[in-house]
């Protein structure tokens, strides 16, 4: 019965994985409709045509939920068209075309398709350039704009920023207002372009108030804030100020309350009007990998169990391999406003086929955002457990001193489309039980997300990981501070602590260098279904220095349903090579959250 089983489960993954590699699996979706619509006249006008040709794009980019040949399919395809005419309008007049004629020529063979030809005349230019009042004059940016230049929407509003932007420099103005109006002479294709502001008197901050807070003690909404009183007036400090608070996750509401206009001298009270969230969380989870087995994880979180935004965040997970209890307590602003400390202790057991486990952790770490994308952390662990490796069981207390860097400019933590995520981190143990040699773990990693296409949503990513233990012989490493690789979360297609060295009975023994890299193809066919494609590839060896001519490699295909909370993932992998230790030639896994 079990080949029965393993063979049905290699055949459906490797059914799927050729259907997203050839495209096949957009027929989940009922409506992709296929335009082709076409600019001509602007062959001249390579910059012009391909932005109207964006324009295209983003308008047809959502298909029309209709079948084609139906009276509903006919009429949304007529409205498709007259709008795609109005937006090209609007961007020809945005390049500085106001007097451009369009015709619309439509392909009768083919649904959603046809040419839009342009006659887009004469481009009009700035013929006269003001800027009152004459304060603000001397603060304009003539490189931007100026007399002679076309009138385009872009350079109009790029000046337009740079001029209050330097009226705001080193000011302190209670209001501040700058618009801009433009007044067409058709007869000579050109135009009178004027800028005013409207510059509010100079302003202080005065005292800040906070009202409609219950639980949520003063002093910690204090720190939020971004200024002193009798610091220069700036709007923008009090939108950080809601933002901040907003992002504690202990308000649904901060809005803020300013009076119409500075006092006597000069400053201007603040109120910050809130409106407390419910601060305790629940949350569950669950996964099923072919390697591990399902696996559930429950959690209860409190985001203010002191009054001053401390979080206490506890969580279970259970699976057939691993079994642990967490808890961690964070205090913000320790010392710092940029800083915070955590506490944190754990118990858990392992059952792996490179070792049996039954620890205790305890720790504490401080955490300081160097700046909004760059933060350090440096702490203190104490590890007393008892492992059993290659039949030999043995106790450990471990003390470490992790130390670590994390640079992190994602879009989106959960879903990124673009941007960085860069780690690195050293951790010095020392064995107070005597059973373990001194020694050092050093890791990297690094991951990016490139966005291929936003119509359709195609993101390339990309993620490496390097470890090393230096300072001890890998016999006197415990065996769970080595390195393993292989699983959903490192190397899929090889089961859990698969790749690497293994011992003459065919378990893992880990090793003291890693070396792992995946490259990933994500593409979302609607809002909530997605494919995609990966290889992942790695190695473990005994030598503190990666084995780079050694690599495991596997490949495979995956699904994703998109949620309010996060990807619901299901992937299928095979390994390509380095099969002789594999229980199976095949992995699945399902779980919440992309592979990375």
């Amino acid at each position: 019965m079990q080949n029965n089983f393993d063979t049905r489960w290699k055949v459906l993954a490797l059914t799927l994985c050729v259907l997203a590699l050839t495209g096949c699996i957009n027929n989940l979706n009922p409506f992709i409709n296929h335009t082709d619509y076409q600019i001509a006249g602007l062959d001249e006008d390579s910059d012009t045509r391909s932005y109207l040709e964006n324009l295209v794009k983003e308008r047809v980019a959502e298909p029309i939920p209709y079948d084609e040949g139906t009276e509903d399919f006919q009429r949304a395809e007529l409205a498709q068209q007259t709008m795609l005419a109005e937006d090209l309008k609007k961007g020809l007049r945005a390049k500085g075309y106001y007097d451009a004629r369009l015709e619309y020529v439509d392909n009768a063979e083919e649904p959603l398709s046809g040419t839009y030809q342009i006659n887009r005349g004469a481009q009009y230019i700035v013929s006269a350039l003001k800027v009152e009042p004459e304060s603000a004059a001397e603060l304009f940016n003539y490189e931007i704009i100026h007399e002679g230049d076309a009138l385009e929407a872009l350079q109009v509003l790029q000046a337009q920023k740079s001029l209050r932007d330097s009226i705001q420099k080193d000011s302190c103005y209670f209001s501040l207002k700058v618009d801009h109006a433009v007044e067409l002479d058709r007869k000579n294709k050109s135009a009178i372009l004027e800028y005013s502001a409207e510059i509010g008197q100079p302003a202080e901050f005065g005292p800040v108030t906070f009202e409609g807070q219950e639980t949520v003690e003063l002093p910690y909404l204090q720190k939020l804030s971004t200024w002193k009183e009798g610091d220069c007036f700036r709007q923008e400090k009090i939108t950080a100020l809601r933002t901040k608070l907003l992002e504690s996750g202990l308000f649904v509401a901060a809005d803020s309350v300013l009076p119409d206009a500075p006092d006597e001298n000069g400053r201007v009270p603040v109120t910050i009007k809130l409106k407390e969230r419910v601060h305790r969380t629940i949350k569950a989870g669950a996964s099923y990998y072919t390697d591990e087995g399902p696996g559930i994880l429950l959690g209860w979180e409190h985001r203010n169990i002191l009054g001053q935004g401390e979080k206490l965040e506890t969580e279970l997970k259970l699976s057939s391999i691993n079994q642990s209890l967490n808890a961690d307590l964070t205090k913000p602003f320790f010392i710092r406003k940029d800083q915070s400390l955590t506490l944190s202790t754990a118990i858990r057991q392992q059952d792996t086929d490179a070792y049996e486990e039954l620890a205790l952790d305890l720790g504490a770490h401080i955490k300081r955002q160097f700046h909004k994308r760059l933060s350090g952390d440096v702490g203190v662990r104490f590890t007393f457990s008892e492992i059993t490796d290659e039949d030999d069981t043995r106790t450990y207390g471990l003390v470490s001193f992790p130390v670590g860097l994390a640079f992190d400019n994602r879009d989106n933590q959960l879903d990124p489309h673009k941007g960085w995520y860069l780690t690195g981190g050293a951790e010095p143990f020392y064995d107070v039980l005597g059973e373990s040699d001194p020694f050092t773990k050093l890791e990297l990693g690094a991951r990016t997300y490139l966005s291929i296409s936003d119509k359709p949503d195609v993101v390339l990513a990309l993620r490496a990981n390097a470890g090393s233990i230096v300072g001890g012989a890998t016999s006197n490493v415990p065996a769970t501070e080595r390195f393993y690789a292989g699983g959903g979360g490192s190397i899929r297609g090889f089961g859990y602590q698969q790749v690497g060295p293994f011992d003459s009975e065919g378990d893992p023994t880990g090793g003291r260098s890693m070396f792992t890299g995946s490259t990933e193809l994500r593409y979302k066919i609607t809002d909530t279904i997605g494919a995609v494609t990966f290889v992942d590839a790695g190695s473990v060896s005994e030598s503190a220095v990666p084995d780079m001519d050694n690599f495991s490699i596997g490949a495979g295909a995956g699904l994703r349903y998109y949620t309010g909370f996060g990807p619901l993932r299901f992937d299928i992998a095979v390994p390509l090579n380095q099969k002789e230790n594999l229980d199976r030639d095949y992995q699945f896994y399902i779980s919440i959250g992309q592979a990375f």
